[in-house]
């Protein structure tokens, strides 16, 4: 008799642990699928870049260099670059987005900015040329970005009511940035040094040069119409080297960095309807 009490009881026991495992499995699934259908979107940003390290003139605003014998046009800091996103919303405060970034810095440094610095010069140059430099470096980045929203933040630190369509966001987060660079004189465009071009030459190498970047930056996102977004967005990229701009300056900024302050649009992807429903 105890022998079959012991066995129904622990039928009964077996029986449940199973429902209720697959009532887990079942929720579990409903979650995952949760994850992929809804709350994700897609950006598209353009904007202008600004870099900071070695070769630049000023820290925030950019320079460019007129009369250049060699070249018809002007000799820009400001470039450009674009920003594709996909990004998930996790909760009305967190969100997490991979990022793919392409385009270009540059800087240019005068002579009378070296003054009291050593510059790196690898190779010999023209004997009479100035010290005046610039670069050009092209990239594309992949990034893994974390975001914030500031809005409950700022509704309880400011007292005022808030549009419910404007949120304010920061954001961290690393990445991994593929580049060319490559430094010449700025007033003669000789070559002084690069990296992803072979050696000696302005001819791009087959493989450019990879380094990690930590990032961290602010967006505005004004939710237009229902799933359309404006954006605004200031980005700062922060090399984990000196490579950038092919220079090595002793007693200068040491890791270089650049920004990207951009505008754009987001669509939220409609939710999947389930046929059944």
């Amino acid at each position: 008799m105890l022998k079959k009490l012991t066995l129904i009881i622990s039928t009964v026991v077996l029986s449940s642990s199973l429902l209720f495992g697959q009532k887990d499995l079942d929720q579990t699934t409903i979650d995952v699928s949760n994850f992929f259908e809804k709350d994700w979107s897609i950006g598209f940003n353009y904007g202008i870049t600004k870099f900071n390290g070695d070769i630049s003139q000023y820290a925030f605003v950019c320079a460019k260099q007129t009369g250049l014998s060699y070249q018809d046009s002007d000799f820009q800091e400001s470039r450009s670059a674009f920003a594709f996103s996909l990004e998930k919303k996790i909760s009305n405060k967190f969100s997490f987005n991979i990022e793919y970034v392409t385009g270009e810095f540059a800087g240019l440094r005068r002579p009378n900015e070296y003054i009291g610095y050593e510059i790196d010069y690898p190779y010999e140059i023209a004997e009479g040329s100035l010290d005046g430099n610039k670069f050009v470096t092209s990239f594309n980045e992949i990034d893994m970005l974390f975001n914030y929203s500031l809005n409950s933040c700022l509704t309880n630190s400011i007292k005022k009511e808030r549009p419910e369509n404007l949120s304010v966001i920061v954001k961290m987060g690393f990445g991994y940035n593929v580049f060319r660079s490559l430094r010449t004189n700025l007033y003669s465009d000789e070559y002084v040094y690069s990296h992803g071009y072979d050696e000696l030459t302005k001819n791009e190498s087959k493989n450019g040069i990879a380094e990690s970047v930590i990032i961290y930056g602010a967006k505005i996102k004004y939710e237009i119409n229902d799933g359309v977004s404006l954006l605004v967005d200031y980005t700062v990229r922060n090399s984990l080297s000196d490579k950038w701009d092919s220079s090595i300056m002793d007693g200068g900024q040491g890791n270089d960095k650049f920004s990207l302050f951009s505008c754009g649009l987001a669509y939220t992807i409609p939710e999947k309807v389930n046929a059944k429903d």
